[in-house]
């Protein structure tokens, strides 16, 4: 590699390493020459291997010893000399997974340099070597995007641990500079960071975090709280993923706990005297009534004592009601009559409880008969009274549930992803077996499609994979779950089946359905699939061996008709 090579390779790993983009470079000869951070994260086998003048051959073997099983490993050797001769020969960026990453990689010819290799995380769209200078493709990187503009801080942890991604609301919570100050550290490593950099790592809040973080973080779903430098309060929900993969939300309370320590604080002050009470029991009222939660004081003996405007119209409750100062199993008691808890689910109703409030569950969400998502928190106070608030939440709940979509449904198709369809299948394949039932997978690869793609452009090919989505849904059962697995594969979840002959019916109108021509702008278009089948537990008794057996039955097929 010149002199002239040296110059540029570096800033340009650099810009690529800002990009997310990972590359190496080798030189005529296929010997490594130089390669950036991003590489090394999306192949952590080749930290502290690779060096430069290794022979392509060798990067290859080490990454195909990470990935072949037992039986494959005999023909490593035929793996590398096909690595090698695309290496050479490639011209259009391809897709594939590895270490749980959807990658599109593409390789650049550099006449008198070499060859330069480049890697992206696939979202739909594919690396487009001459927008390098100009940043990413522009669809890549448009979940993260969506994702920062998000008013919480997520973070995605591997079963491990360790941090794997990070938004820029969690950055900004924690003090971090950059998102990727996060990558491959765990969260007890960043909170404690984020206490070193305020200059109070000895600090009783900074103990009590890490003493949290040791306890909760084994029992993944359970909501927590840690302070922050500031001070703050963050509440810190995990949610269980597929594929050893999970995703904590971080929303910053510190208001609504500062709002909640004010109102003790004023109830407290106002029973040290008589003279305090009248002059806090005012600031109390002006206080309750203008907040956006609803707040409601009950005495020793659960008879309401206080109520402001909210609370009434949160709980569609009567003022004449709460005026008369019934007793909390009175309000109770005509909520019910109402039914204004019929469906709600047991830990919903956890706060319905006879009156004891040393005993109360301290946090309830529940859903209301107008469709409305509140929070309800008791907190006992002083001569045995209790402050419960009511904190209208629909819209973060709202908020949850959209990330929750988007981590589980495919963003061109609106289909289930791979991972939520083999979370269906685990799922179906247990209750199958428990009850000797039987369910059918079919893979369904589509014909035709990629010439459609090349000629016509990839908006094109988004358009007929929306077709596809679309009519994969319209043919089967509502019953049947459906997702795209990836570029123009798909799999569909047949249930509560009989007979084989069932599966081969639906996969005969899927393919009828999908041969049929449509119109694409002015191009008449016509598409067909090869589709295989799996039948459990005749084919496979686990979901990977089932998807693996429709997959291998997909290559039987001749001429886009379904095996039989």
């Amino acid at each position: 590699m010149n002199d002239r090579t040296i110059d540029w390779i570096a800033p340009l790993g650099q810009m690529l390493d800002s990009l997310g983009i990972a590359m190496c470079l080798f030189d005529e000869q296929d010997r490594t020459q130089a390669w950036n951070e991003t590489f090394l994260r999306f192949f952590p086998e080749h930290a502290g291997h690779v060096h430069v003048g290794e022979p392509y051959a060798d990067n290859l073997r080490r990454f195909y010893l990470g990935r072949l099983g037992a039986d494959e490993i005999e023909r490593i050797d035929s793996y590398i000399d096909a690595g090698i001769a695309r290496h050479r020969g490639q011209t259009q960026p391809f897709a594939y997974e590895h270490r749980g990453r959807q990658l599109v990689v593409a390789s650049l010819p550099l006449p008198g340099v070499g060859r330069l290799r480049v890697w992206c995380l696939r979202h739909g769209a594919a690396l487009d070597l001459q927008g390098l200078g100009a940043g990413l493709p522009q669809d890549a990187g448009a979940l993260s995007s969506l994702l920062d503009r998000v008013p919480v801080g997520l973070m995605q942890c591997d079963d491990a641990g360790a941090i794997t991604w990070v938004n820029a609301a969690f950055a900004l919570l924690y003090g971090l500079h950059d998102p990727q100050q996060a990558l491959g550290r765990t969260l007890e490593e960043v909170f404690r960071q984020a206490w070193a950099t305020a200059g109070a790592p000895q600090a009783a809040a900074c103990a009590q975090g890490l003493h949290t973080l040791r306890e909760v973080l084994r029992f993944t779903g359970a909501p927590f709280e840690l302070g922050l430098p500031g001070p703050r309060t963050v509440r810190v929900q995990a949610r269980p993923g597929v594929d050893a993969i999970h995703l904590y939300a971080h929303v910053d309370i510190t208001e609504l706990r500062a709002q909640q320590q004010r109102l003790e604080q004023a109830e407290r002050a106002a029973r040290e005297s008589a003279a305090a009470l009248e002059h806090e029991s005012a600031l109390l009222q002006a206080t309750l009534q203008n907040m956006e939660q609803g707040v409601a004081m009950f005495n020793a003996q659960g008879r309401v004592e206080f109520f402001n405007q909210r609370s009434l119209e949160l709980l569609d409750l009567p003022r004449e009601l709460l005026e008369s100062h019934p007793l909390l199993d009175d309000v109770i008691r005509y909520q019910r009559e109402r039914g204004e808890f019929e469906g709600q689910p047991p830990q919903a109703l956890a706060h319905l409880v006879p009156y004891a409030p040393d005993a109360m569950v301290p946090l309830v969400v529940r859903r209301r008969p107008n469709g409305r998502i509140i929070e309800v928190r008791s907190i006992p106070v002083a001569g045995g009274g209790l402050l419960r608030t009511y904190t209208d939440v629909t819209e973060r709940h709202q908020h949850q549930q959209h990330i929750e979509h988007l981590a589980s449904h495919d963003s061109l198709t609106g289909l289930y992803n791979r991972a939520k369809f083999m979370e269906c299948l685990v799922a179906e394949v247990a209750l199958a077996r428990r009850q000797q039932g039987h369910l059918a997978v079919l893979y369904l690869d589509l014909d035709g499609f990629k010439p459609i793609n090349d000629t016509h452009g990839h908006a094109a090919g988004d358009q007929v994979l929306v077709w596809v989505g679309q009519t994969l849904r319209r043919v089967a059962r509502e019953s049947d779950f459906v997702a795209r697995l990836g570029g123009d594969e798909f799999a569909v979840l047949q249930r509560g089946i009989d007979t084989y002959d069932q599966a081969v019916a639906l996969a005969q109108r899927l393919a009828d359905a999908l041969s049929q021509p449509w119109t694409l702008g002015k191009l008449q278009v016509r598409v067909g699939a090869s589709i295989g089948i799996a039948l459990y537990p005749e084919h496979g008794g686990d979901p990977e061996s089932l998807l693996a057996a429709a997959d291998q039955a997909m290559y039987l097929v001749v001429e886009s008709r379904m095996i039989a």
